[in-house]
């Protein structure tokens, strides 16, 4: 097999009525991607010669049965067709429940040959919740979804825009409730995970900037008291697990200087304190990484975008961004991808 060196990573195709099969073709017109790596993208056939169309591409699909098939030549998209979607139940932009089942199939497939460590890493397509739901699958995302069936306990979502990097305690939770669990066991937890992460990516003494829940971080319980009797506590019992936790620092502070360098990732409390200011500070750019995982998963950081799904205008510049950052983590390099 050719490009044996390069790593193999495995791009699940997503929700094939949404923009999945056009960025995963746009993004592999790029000769960078192969220089670094071997796509082999997991989904169907029919969608992806959809979107060679739909985007005038240069590019040929080569259908496999095996990894051991892949040919891993610029010009060429490998492809692993599960045959488990008839175009006649695909309706571009509309939620549908075979598309949602024929996703999810696509993630499974994709983890096993990680599993089983066909593939190096994995790069997954915007689902949608509401046709997996439909489709019998009770996963709040993609993460969730692998977790259980890697039979892993503890993990975490870490968004990625250029050199800032954010760790959520939580996620698709609504506000009242994610309050309710900014608990010290819990963020002791995710900043363990954070640490044990980052070395196992290279960095030998990763830095952690706590975020504060309550303004000014409570201003010594004048606005809260999640800061003295849960934040502080975790962040101590982690400095003396020797963890380079630090804060917890304003929510309105902590994003800027971790972007000047002073800490290598921050620990959100909640959903949009972490992804507004990674959003904020390269939309287009951010990426989406998971911690606690058996093997390496980056996602793109957007959904299936049945507004503009089919019309040839999506972006391909996350995934691209996913795809890179995925390499790095293969090869050590989180801080300098």
């Amino acid at each position: 097999m050719p490009g044996k060196k390069r790593p193999v990573i495995a791009i699940t195709m997503g929700d094939a009525a949404g923009v999945g099969p056009e960025i995963i073709v746009k993004a592999l017109i790029s000769r960078q991607i192969y220089d670094m790596c071997c796509p082999l993208v997991v989904g169907d056939a029919g969608a992806m010669s959809e979107a060679v169309r739909l985007v005038e591409s240069p590019l040929r699909l080569h259908s496999i049965d095996e990894v051991d098939e892949l040919l891993g030549n610029y010009g060429t998209i490998d492809l692993i067709d599960l045959h488990n979607l008839d175009s006649k139940d695909v309706t571009i932009g509309r939620v549908c429940r075979a598309c949602g089942k024929a996703a999810m199939e696509y993630i499974i497939k994709a983890a096993d040959l990680a599993l089983k460590d066909k593939v190096r890493a994995l790069v997954t397509a915007p689902i949608n919740k509401e046709a997996t739901v439909q489709a019998g699958y009770g996963d709040i995302g993609h993460l969730e979804f692998l977790a259980r069936i890697s039979h892993i306990a503890e993990y975490a979502t870490m968004l990625v825009s250029g050199t800032l990097r954010v760790v959520h305690l939580t996620t698709h939770y609504s506000l009242k409730d994610a309050c309710a669990l900014v608990t010290k066991e819990k963020i002791l937890a995710r900043l363990k995970l954070t640490d044990s992460s980052f070395r196992k990516w290279g960095v030998a003494g990763p830095r952690i900037g706590v975020a504060a829940l309550n303004p000014h971080a409570g201003e010594g319980g004048l606005f809260g008291s999640e800061e003295i009797e849960q934040i502080i506590p975790a962040v101590k019992e982690a400095q003396n697990l020797g963890i380079d936790a630090r804060g917890p620092f304003p929510a309105d502070s902590i994003f800027v200087r971790a972007i000047r360098g002073e800490f290598d990732v921050v620990l959100a409390m909640y959903h949009d304190q972490g992804h507004i200011p990674v959003k904020v500070h390269g939309f287009e750019d951010s990426i989406s990484v998971a911690l606690g995982l058996p093997f390496v998963r980056t996602s793109v950081d957007h959904g299936t975008a049945f507004d503009i799904a089919g019309k040839g205008v999506a972006q391909s510049r996350s995934l691209e961004e996913a795809i890179k950052m995925a390499v790095s983590l293969i090869e050590g390099r989180v801080l300098n991808p």
